[in-house]
């Protein structure tokens, strides 16, 4: 990873480097706008932008990617040199390793995709990009008209060769919706019944606000991993890999001896786990967990893409990290969320867990969603509440959301 390419990926001199690939189109560049960085270690950084360029809307990605002269010339992608290295930038959808993104953002084809899955003539009504990551995944929200009404399906988008196995994935979870491969890396998987737990917390637009979750009900919706995910390759989960995050959270901006000194202290607390591996979600969340609309039972787990043998300890620290991070979007509108916390920290009590162990688990997980932060002020809540767990030895959402110095 190129941490100079980073920081110009992060900041206004990337301006020119985008004018430039546009002006290669005819194009002139008048606003634009940073969606998200994206950054894996010992591979390649990304980022997209939102960008308007005479008159037209345009998603734009430039990456460290190196490329052929041959695949520029199919992609569109035009090679920009800096003093930081070398970028690509292209437009969406093309994407060198997500053929299927063509398929889905045009309509005939994507309808005749559809039309033998669903046994109906149908037309695309709508066609969303939910989640767009370059190179790597995207989904799509579609709504298919037909004689029978509208269906709404989710697409997502993948490198091809990973399609049998992310099928094999989603298949190992009873919970999971129905789900069915297009070819080019895609995946059509059924809209999911019920609603998700974060809808339900979000006072503001919850059917129910104020609702006290039982939960019991989030534990039981594990119990829908089949054995079959036992088979499937292992997932690194946040506790093996969040100390590779430390360089992203010091180029986000973040004080290097605060970073450095949580990460150590998360490792010192980390035990190593002996006991056998359990079918896991690997990605068990509160917008991936769909309960019934009196929230009494699970109804629906989705994003199955790292189900696989783990230890439920895992699973049950990267829901508390999401638990933990949704007061910082809305103190207010989530403010039933630090009871649920702590009801869910006095239930898993009782269940043969170390404390400092789960905690240390939890402040992984923290430390791995940390660089999705949507700016300082919410970075620096992250590492904030990261702090707060590591020093009162248990989980729970502190009392305020500003903690200081980044």
């Amino acid at each position: 990873m190129n941490w100079e390419v980073e920081r110009l990926l992060r900041s206004p001199q990337i301006e020119v480097l985008l004018q430039t690939a546009l002006r290669s189109s005819g194009l002139e560049l008048e606003h634009w706008a940073l969606d998200r960085v994206y950054s894996r270690p010992h591979a390649e950084s990304s980022a997209r932008f939102q960008v308007q360029a005479s008159g037209h809307q345009l998603t734009l990605v430039a990456s460290t990617r190196q490329l052929t002269e041959g695949q520029r010339d199919q992609l569109g992608a035009v090679r920009c040199e800096s003093e930081a290295g070398s970028l690509h930038i292209w437009a969406h959808p093309t994407d060198p390793e997500l053929p299927g993104l063509r398929v889905v953002e045009d309509h005939a084809q994507l309808a005749e995709r559809l039309t033998p899955l669903l046994q109906r003539q149908l037309r695309i009504e709508q066609v969303e990009l939910v989640v767009l990551r370059p190179l790597r995944r995207a989904v799509y929200r579609v709504v298919a008209a037909s004689d029978l009404g509208y269906r709404t399906l989710f697409l997502k988008v993948v490198r091809p060769h990973k399609l049998p196995e992310l099928l094999a994935r989603h298949l190992a979870c009873s919970l999971i919706p129905s789900t069915a491969d297009l070819g080019d890396g895609i995946l059509a998987v059924d809209q999911a019944p019920g609603l998700a737990l974060t809808d339900l917390l979000y006072l503001p637009s919850s059917p129910m606000p104020g609702v006290r979750i039982d939960p019991q009900v989030i534990l039981r919706a594990l119990d829908s991993l089949l054995p079959q995910a036992l088979q499937l390759p292992a997932r690194t989960a946040p506790p093996q890999r969040f100390a590779s995050f430390e360089p992203a959270l010091i180029a986000g901006g973040a004080h290097p001896q605060r970073v450095q000194v949580l990460v150590q202290r998360i490792q010192a607390q980390l035990h190593r786990h002996s006991r056998p591996l359990v079918p896991t979600h690997g990605d068990f969340h509160p917008a991936n967990l769909f309960l019934t609309e009196d929230a009494a039972h699970p109804a629906a787990l989705i994003d199955g893409d790292t189900v696989g043998p783990g230890h439920r300890v895992d699973d049950l620290s990267m829901m508390f990290a999401h638990l933990l991070a949704l007061p910082s979007y809305d103190a207010a509108g989530y403010q039933t969320v630090p009871q649920l916390v702590q009801d869910l920290w006095y239930a898993v009590g009782g269940m043969a867990y170390e404390p400092a162990d789960l905690v240390a688990r939890t402040a992984a997980s923290m430390i791995a969603l940390a660089p999705g932060a949507r700016g300082p002020e919410q970075l620096d809540y992250y590492l904030g509440a990261t702090e707060y767990i590591l020093d009162s030895g248990s989980i729970a959402v502190a009392q305020h959301t500003h903690f200081g110095e980044m």
